[in-house]
């Protein structure tokens, strides 16, 4: 007697488990498996559910590292937003990142606990093509050329006077608690008068298509007049206060 019992309650466990996994099996869930995105873009990140009836939901949220937003459940963030959407066996919940920097790159991680079943998905998240201010200064002898906020690691700072490359030159890179670097190049100026085209430096980062391939990218281009303006320049102030002493002498 007890041996069918045992033997009842088994059969009874495994339909139990096959009625489980039936349910479960008509619970689907879609995530964009990676996103690569060029810095200040808006992105989306989807988790679509499909189920062969209405969920009744536990648990729904976006997270990395910490829960980000859960479903039913509003979050004010500047530069997050999730929004949900239901309609007929179908739930669509959405995390958009607004103006994406560097800080915003990590595994995103959606979660669905219903007792329709247990479903989980991820997006990658990565971030290229960063770069903030840049500025150039000038002296008499040397040109500088400056890019704050880059990222990836710039690979190199290039630079030409017209078509031809220039070679003397020192480039500096430094990196900030955030993760971001900064490149500060310079230039000696040429004074030979038979150099007269405008300087340029070219910023060069890695960057990544959605192949996985890697390769160097022009992402930053600075130019400015070359040292015999800045001669012509400064002559033409010390000639003004010169004519400008004799003036008042007279």
């Amino acid at each position: 007697m007890a041996s069918m019992t045992f033997q009842l309650f088994g059969l009874l466990g495994i339909m139990c488990l096959l009625s489980t996994l039936s349910i479960a099996g008509g619970l689907e869930m879609y995530t964009i498996p990676k996103i690569l995105a060029t810095c200040g873009e808006n992105v989306t990140l989807k988790c679509d559910i499909t189920t062969d009836s209405a969920l009744d939901i536990k648990e729904f949220n976006w997270k990395e590292k910490k829960d980000i937003c859960d479903w039913g459940v509003e979050k004010n963030r500047t530069d997050m937003a999730c929004a949900n959407m239901t309609s007929k066996n179908s739930y669509n919940y959405t995390l958009s990142i607004f103006n994406i920097q560097p800080k915003h790159k990590g595994t995103y991680h959606c979660k669905l606990r219903s007792k329709e079943g247990v479903k989980n998905g991820q997006t990658i998240v990565r971030v290229q093509k960063c770069v903030g201010q840049t500025s150039v200064s000038v002296s008499s002898t040397e040109g500088t050329c400056v890019f704050e906020n880059i990222f990836p690691k710039p690979v190199k700072v290039m630079w030409k006077q017209g078509y031809e490359s220039i070679l003397d030159l020192s480039t500096n890179v430094t990196e900030n608690t955030d993760g971001l670097f900064t490149a500060v190049s310079t230039v000696r100026l040429r004074k030979d008068p038979l150099h007269k085209d405008p300087y340029n430096c070219s910023l060069l980062v890695p960057t990544e298509n959605e192949m996985n391939q890697t390769t160097v990218e022009v992402v930053r281009f600075l130019t400015f007049a070359g040292g015999e303006n800045l001669i012509a320049h400064w002559f033409g102030v010390m000639l003004a206060l010169v004519l400008g002493m004799f003036m008042v002498q007279a």
